[in-house]
């Protein structure tokens, strides 16, 4: 997707309603088992001087739940989020002799919960070049934002990935996705289709669904009501196979030649090969 040239109100529309076509699935890890929805690949751009109000769980009619701001000051290009409603919360810290709210930039896999976020600051600077010498998003070509919003008074958690310069004024919105289990955890980077929570979408994923497919563990990447493990699932997976939280800007999905089911056993076996042969040079 290109960058829009202009943060205009196309922008703030395709930032509202952009979840009404995203998919749901289940975050399948050693801390907690949740249903992760994600954004899908945005690339919104900020203007420089203007904010962008994220409306992260699609529940138009309703207010946006942060406010990204790329703001001209006086000292310069400033980046910065907000956090709009209690018992919101951020992945932040305070520093210098202010005691000034700084938001953290995170990396992908690193926990989003009650224990990594706080209600003070639930708001942060990201980027002012010198005048916020503890900014964390000066230049930052992917980082992650954690947070914790509300959804009908209930605390839920997600991630916002990023690109800023604040010398250049540039901020970009990545993607985004968050919890839809009421105060399950989240890893940055943790999207649709990636079942073992290791930030990839790729054979390993396949390979719990294969093990799980059938059951009624809360598992449901389709997002249908029966919470059965099935052929949506897999539909899923295949959709955003090839996709990492690790890459700066990962190419859409479809554009990598995704297995067949046919051959994903071997797929799996020649992957747990490589990682034990890497093993051994290592030694």
């Amino acid at each position: 997707m290109k960058r829009t040239p202009e943060f205009d109100a196309t922008a703030r529309r395709r930032a509202a309603y952009s979840l009404a076509a995203g998919a749901a699935t289940a975050f399948v890890g050693a801390d907690a088992e949740g249903q992760i929805v994600w954004s899908t690949l945005q690339n919104l751009a900020i203007d420089q001087g203007n904010s962008l109000e994220l409306e992260i769980n699609g529940d138009v009619g309703y207010y946006s739940d942060l406010i990204l701001k790329n703001y001209a000051n006086t000292n310069g290009p400033y980046q910065g989020i907000t956090v709009r409603y209690a018992p919101g919360r951020l992945s932040a810290f305070r520093a210098g002799a202010n005691n000034y709210a700084y938001a953290s930039a995170l990396e992908a896999g690193d926990l989003i919960d009650s224990t990594t976020t706080t209600s003070n600051p639930f708001f942060g600077s990201m980027a002012y070049g010198a005048a916020n010498p503890n900014a964390q998003f000066n230049d930052a070509p992917s980082a992650f934002l954690g947070f914790g919003f509300p959804i009908l008074g209930k605390l839920h958690y997600g991630w916002v990935r990023v690109t800023v310069n604040n010398e250049a004024g540039v901020f970009v919105v990545r993607d985004w996705a968050y919890n839809a289990t009421e105060g399950a955890p989240i890893a940055a980077g943790q999207i649709a289709g990636d079942y073992n929570g290791d930030g990839r979408v790729d054979a390993a994923d396949y390979t719990v669904y294969r093990d799980t497919v059938g059951s009624t563990e809360d598992f449901r990447a389709d997002g249908d009501a029966d919470g059965m493990i099935d052929e949506g699932d897999y539909a899923t997976w295949a959709e955003d196979y090839g996709y990492s939280a690790y890459q700066f800007d990962p190419a859409p999905p479809a554009t990598t030649a995704i297995p067949e089911p046919a051959t994903l056993g071997l797929l799996a076996c020649g992957a747990a090969g490589l990682s034990v042969l890497r093993r051994r040079r290592a030694k």
